[in-house]
């Protein structure tokens, strides 16, 4: 999730430490507690209508809130264990928790490993795409368990703190929402126009009477306009870019309940403070290969499928080099950086020692702890609760989609520099080892005395550590961080040098 922590103008450098609101509730460092109490489950069982109740999350009662039942076939019937929403100002106005008045509460359909979610979530945020945050919870109903949840920021919340507004138009693609342009008739597009016999978009958010001609208009653009004004144009639009590293993000997961198969489950929201569309992750319990096993591989499903060299929109990299290379500089940052093996297999073992024990004590999910546990690992492995075969385990998937990557990039004669420094204003900067095990070192050369401040944050902007807040002397200045007091992870290290800024992604990896 993109969050602008330094702004550069007229020569200044302006530093924002502003909290955002669901920094706790949504704090994965632990694993939260949500207990509903005086929940008609009769009620919740037999409806979608939302119910007054009162929520305790993390020992803090909050009462008079709305909750219900979510989801269509993401849900198990014979256990009732459903999807939740909650509106913490359903009933009584102005009421919010930690700043936030509504979350979601998903189940991880069909996903033993309770994980696809969470980790493409995390993915999608580090590839700097405007996604959601996530968190563990165990969820009580009436004091009885109902099992292991992800916590899932609401959309609009995002909206909220990422484009400034809540009641941002956004538009969800559906099964058939290809990206194609069918003409300016709204019944072609809306899925709720008794016209419409293909289920390809549907309002989700903001204003319809806006959200569709500016939508549709945005997809006139993006199919039709001729190649000699595309660049020129369609940017104005449609953040391209990532729209790009957004597919390339599904294409490297195998996540086919998206644009590459069946193209539902991508948000688009009209940014009113850039002016565009942009591309906002939705939905990953399919994700790491999870469906389609008997048609696509790991080890053989390609870089470049049909579905992005043949898509509407997609296929546009095929006349433009500079969307080609966004596509392929995301395929290399996912290899290089964001999907390294040691940095997502320490990422499983850390979930996993978090939720362990809630997964096994969940009476109500439909996989076994064995398949959770073998899951998690390596293999392949066939859960006959959901009619799945031939599934790749999720470190599985991650090493033979590195592989196949890592060689499809060799192959094509593209050469990555994720993680090759820029010049700092002709200033000579150093940062070793990465990935960072206990100390690292930072080595910055200057050629006048400068005011030098470099910190290390979290990717939610959160301060971890601080290297130096001086005047550096003119010549070869050295500077060190001790790693131990972080978990794994990855970490931005900041560097303000006078006027000039740079950012740089490290991994501890202790």
């Amino acid at each position: 999730m993109r969050k602008i922590l330094f702004f550069l103008s007229l020569g200044c450098a302006f530093q924002v430490n502003a909290q955002i609101p669901g920094d706790n509730i949504f704090d994965d460092a632990f694993l939260h507690e949500i207990r509903f109490e005086n929940a008609d489950t009769n009620f919740w069982f037999t409806t979608k209508d939302y119910q007054m109740l009162n929520v305790i999350i993390d020992g803090n009662t909050v009462d008079s809130i709305g909750m219900k039942r979510k989801g269509n076939i993401s849900q198990y019937p014979s256990t009732h264990k459903y999807a939740i929403k909650v509106k913490t100002n359903k009933y009584v106005l102005g009421k919010y928790y930690d700043g936030i008045k509504e979350f979601t509460l998903h189940m991880n359909f069909q996903d033993p490993t309770m994980l696809r979610e969470k980790l493409t979530y995390d993915i999608c945020e580090e590839m700097g795409l405007f996604s959601l945050r996530t968190a563990f919870a165990k969820v009580y109903i009436n004091n009885v368990y109902w099992g292991l949840y992800t916590l899932v920021e609401g959309k609009d919340e995002m909206y909220k703190h990422q484009f400034g507004n809540r009641s941002s138009d956004a538009i969800e693609s559906l099964d058939f929402g290809d990206m194609c342009y069918h003409g300016s008739a709204i019944s072609e597009y809306d899925v709720d126009d008794p016209g419409n016999f293909w289920p390809r978009y549907e309002f989700s958010n903001g204003d319809p009477n806006t959200a569709w001609p500016n939508f549709i208009s945005m997809l006139d653009k993006a199919n039709n306009t001729p190649n000699g004004q595309y660049m020129d144009t369609v940017p104005n639009y449609l953040n391209l870019k990532d729209f790009f590293r957004y597919q390339a993000v599904n294409v490297y997961l195998m996540n086919f309940d998206s644009y590459i198969s069946l193209k539902g489950n991508q948000i688009y929201v009209f940014d009113s403070l850039a002016n565009k569309w942009q591309v906002t992750p939705w939905d990953f319990n399919a994700s790491f290969g999870l469906w389609e096993t008997n048609n696509y591989q790991a080890s053989t499903y390609p870089m470049f499928p049909n579905s992005i060299t043949g898509g509407c929109i997609a296929s546009k990299l095929n006349d433009f080099p500079v969307l080609k290379n966004d596509y392929l500089d995301a395929m290399c940052e996912l290899s290089q950086l964001v999907c390294d093996t040691n940095n997502l297999y320490a990422k499983i073992d850390q979930w996993k020692a978090q939720i362990q024990q809630a997964v096994y004590n969940d009476n109500r999910k439909m996989a076994s702890n064995a398949d959770f546990d073998n899951g998690l690992e390596f293999g392949y492995y066939n859960y006959s609760a959901f009619s799945l075969t031939n599934v790749p385990a999720l470190k599985t998937l991650i090493r033979t989609r590195y592989n196949l990557i890592s060689q499809a990039l060799i192959t094509a004669g593209y050469t990555c520099t994720v993680g090759t420094p820029e010049p700092l204003q002709n200033k000579a900067l150093t940062l070793y080892p990465n990935p960072v095990q206990e100390t690292l070192t930072l080595e910055l050369e200057l050629d006048a005395a400068l005011a030098i401040d470099i910190r290390v944050t979290d990717l939610l902007g959160k301060t971890v550590g601080t290297i130096a807040n001086e005047v550096a002397n003119p010549g070869m200045n050295r500077y060190s961080w001790d790693s131990s007091a972080v978990p794994n992870g990855i970490y931005l290290v900041k560097i303000v040098a006078g006027e000039a800024i740079q950012t740089h992604k490290i991994i501890v990896n202790h």
